[in-house]
């Protein structure tokens, strides 16, 4: 069975949500364009904006997901605590900033595994983090800097009320 999409029919912020069944269309734009979706995610656009990207919305909250993150994130500071060198075909991540952000990726990670709802944004700019080759995990120089990029994700995790 097609999972649920609930989405704003109208670009007014005001209109009402609709949930119907998601189409094949969407379900495949949702896994085959899902880095592309979690940048949208990641700069703030609403799940509901469209089907696709409630539909990786909801990937991205799933407990496996956020698992994956939280293990990713820990294989990462623990290797540059170890000064482990990545493996084959990895790209290495910059030590000494994973280091410098050492205090505020352990609280991504406990956040991440912590029950309860987490917000996409904040999801997506985690996955973002991770996936981003040219991002301030591993790219001295980056535009923004790990520290920041960390803390404002954790920020991002926690679900606005709509009311």
């Amino acid at each position: 069975m097609a999972p649920l999409v609930i989405l704003r029919p109208h670009k007014s912020a005001d209109a009402v949500l609709v949930a119907r069944r998601a189409r094949l269309r969407e379900r495949l734009a949702s896994r085959l364009g899902a880095t592309w979706l979690d940048v949208e995610l990641a700069r703030g656009v609403p799940p509901e904006a469209r089907a696709a990207l409630a539909l990786r919305a909801h990937t991205l909250g799933e407990p496996r997901t956020r698992q994956a993150l939280a293990q990713s994130l820990r294989h990462i500071l623990d290797n540059a605590r170890l000064g482990a060198s990545p493996r084959r075909g990895q790209i290495a991540a910059l030590r000494a900033d994973v280091l410098a952000a050492a205090d505020q990726l352990e609280r991504l990670i406990e956040r991440l595994l912590e029950p309860g709802i987490l917000a996409a944004r904040g999801l997506a700019q985690v996955r973002v983090l991770l996936t981003d080759g040219g991002g301030p995990l591993y790219v001295r120089g980056a535009s923004q800097d790990l520290t920041a990029v960390v803390v404002r994700a954790l920020t991002q995790l926690e679900p606005a009320p709509e009311w």
